[in-house]
């Protein structure tokens, strides 16, 4: 572990935050591999900035899944807060040199925040050929037909507006990634870059991101307060985690690095922490 500490250069950029943080935490400056390239910084870097402005604060993870490393690769975990809009914002990035290098977020709207979506990011760079998958998406909690469950959905027309002015990020899901859409959104950016590459990263998703994430922010901040609806959200937010835990993709990744307990603990206790408040349910 010691090794990729030394890894870690000081960076003064988001300092009330990294000041909480512990030196194994991204932002690293150098991958695990020297000649390879952190794909994704760029993205968390801009979030990291997000969270200061909206005076965000951290919240403690256990040492056990807040950093993981192996012969292979690295990955560092990150929770933080933002009282009266965002519960829950977990942020991870994944270092496998070449071979692999991912950041994956997901904001957890607070619960009295009425019909509020959750901000689901998985970004992906994997294999020799250095294949892409780049999802970000606003995600309604209770799945693509429960806003219409609450008096008041969301406004989703600037989202729908960036992913409109960006054809490389409006493409299909296959089901070879994700078993079912019922939680993606039609205004999910979504791609591949099969054609772009790495240059569809920095020069079209890039940018998209970080206009989609402003304009996710104004959703919730503009999303009415209802204090009687929490325990409708906190079922909602708590069913979606048991329904992810249940498929999560990753979970295999992180056996092969990090081992079965790692794995298991990471996905239901960091990644998905409300699925245990969810009942047995046939779908799932």
């Amino acid at each position: 572990m010691l090794v990729f500490a030394l890894c870690v250069k000081p960076d003064l950029r988001h300092t009330r935050l990294r000041a909480q943080s512990s030196v194994l935490w991204p932002t690293w400056n150098t991958s695990v591999v020297a000649e390879a390239e952190l794909l994704y910084m760029p993205f968390l870097e801009h979030q990291l900035g997000v969270l200061e402005a909206l005076d965000a604060e951290a919240v403690d993870v256990p040492e056990r899944l807040a950093y993981a490393a192996s012969e292979k690769g690295r990955m560092g975990s990150r929770v933080f807060k933002a009282p009266g809009l965002f519960r829950r914002i977990r942020m991870t990035y994944f270092d496998g040199g070449e071979s692999l290098q991912v950041f994956n977020s997901l904001w957890y709207p607070d619960f009295a925040k009425v019909d509020a979506p959750l901000l689901g990011i998985d970004l992906l760079c994997f294999g020799a050929q250095r294949k892409l998958l780049c999802v970000v998406d606003a995600q309604p909690p209770g799945g693509r037909d429960s806003a219409k469950s609450f008096g008041v959905p969301h406004d989703a027309s600037r989202l729908a507006a960036i992913r409109d002015a960006a054809p490389d990020l409006a493409g299909e899901v296959s089901g070879r990634w994700y078993e079912d859409n019922r939680f993606f959104s039609p205004q999910m950016l979504y791609s591949r870059f099969e054609e772009a590459g790495i240059d569809g990263v920095r020069n079209t998703l890039f940018p998209c991101f970080k206009a989609y994430l402003d304009a996710y922010v104004e959703i919730v901040e503009n999303a009415p307060v209802n204090d009687a609806r929490s325990a409708t959200n906190r079922a909602n937010q708590a069913a979606y985690d048991a329904w992810n835990a249940d498929r999560d993709p990753a979970h295999r990744l992180f056996k092969s690095y990090f081992g079965d307990d790692f794995a298991d603990a990471y996905v239901h206790d960091y990644l998905f922490a409300l699925a245990h408040e969810a009942p047995p349910s046939e779908d799932r």
